[in-house]
């Protein structure tokens, strides 16, 4: 039975009208075939591209989020930095100033402007040493982003220099100070109503004040670097978000390449196939004349 379809198969084929057809078909096989893999092949190797670059836009929208929360709490940390530094600068100006009157020698001692503060603020030293060494460790993004001869590394740098040089400021225990802050007892109170000892005087420079003093260049360091590092990553935000817009155009623009390589193939391949079509019809056409002119012969 095989035999014969075959038999039945080469007869046909035999017929030149018949070659023509079956050489059509396997051609338009060929053709279809020829454009799938091309298509299948430049659409991996655009789609490729597209998923890496949609890789970093992905990586780039989670360090913009990222950044926008630390951008938050940097303006959170300053705010209230700043709202510390306004008011004690108003308390200090007018307990100073109380204190340079004659009444207000007797009435204003360093145990009520200095001392509170630097109770509370070493209550929690460890935390502040902590993040004043942190802020210490962005120098180099510092460095990288504005350039090593910028004013903004330079003053980072003088002002990181400057805390680590004050730092020590927590290092001292005022915890012993507790009932001279808060003993209110009429006999401490007499005491420093009659003694100038304890008067807020510059000229005396008292320890308290030293280290009041201290405290308040680590806040305007602090600040500074604060303001510094967030002007930073407000230009890596603008920075981030050009590269974003970038990296979407360049999505769209493989996407519409895709579609015009894959339109120039089918018109490429399509052009050769007729081009093929062309010479294989007029071989045999060519061919059916040679074997007429025999069979006149």
């Amino acid at each position: 039975m095989k035999l014969l379809r075959l038999s039945l198969l080469f007869n046909y084929l035999k017929n030149t009208s018949n070659q023509k057809k079956f050489l059509r078909y396997i051609n338009i096989g060929i053709f279809f075939s020829i454009f799938a893999i091309s298509s299948a092949i430049i659409t991996f190797f655009i789609e490729t591209k597209i998923d890496k670059l949609e890789f970093e836009l992905t990586e780039l929208h989670i360090e913009q989020r990222d950044t926008k929360k630390t951008i938050k709490d940097f303006m959170a940390l300053k705010t209230v930095l700043k709202s510390i530094i306004v008011s004690d600068k108003a308390l200090d100006d007018l307990y100073e100033y109380t204190a340079s009157t004659k009444l207000g020698q007797y009435m204003i001692t360093v145990d009520d402007l200095y001392l509170p503060t630097l109770f509370i603020e070493t209550a929690e030293g460890n935390d502040m040493k902590e993040l004043i060494t942190i802020f210490s460790e962005y120098s180099e993004y510092v460095s990288e982003w504005f350039g090593k001869d910028s004013k903004e590394l330079k003053d980072f740098t003088e002002a990181t220099i400057s805390m680590n040089e004050n730092i020590d400021f927590y290092d001292t225990d005022y915890s012993k100070y507790h009932e001279r802050i808060f003993d209110y007892g009429t006999k401490n109170v007499t005491n420093q109503i009659l003694s100038k000892k304890t008067s807020v005087n510059y000229y005396d420079d008292h320890k308290f004040y030293r280290e009041y003093k201290k405290l308040n260049t680590i806040y305007y360091d602090l600040f500074l670097t604060l303001e510094i590092i967030e002007k930073m990553l407000f230009g890596w935000m603008e920075t981030s978000k050009n590269d974003s817009s970038k990296i979407n155009i360049e999505i769209l623009n493989l996407s519409k390449n895709e579609s015009r390589i894959i339109i120039f193939a089918f018109i490429f391949q399509f052009i050769v196939f007729l081009i093929i079509q062309y010479f294989e019809i007029t071989s045999i056409n060519n061919e059916r004349k040679g074997n007429a002119k025999r069979k006149i012969k």
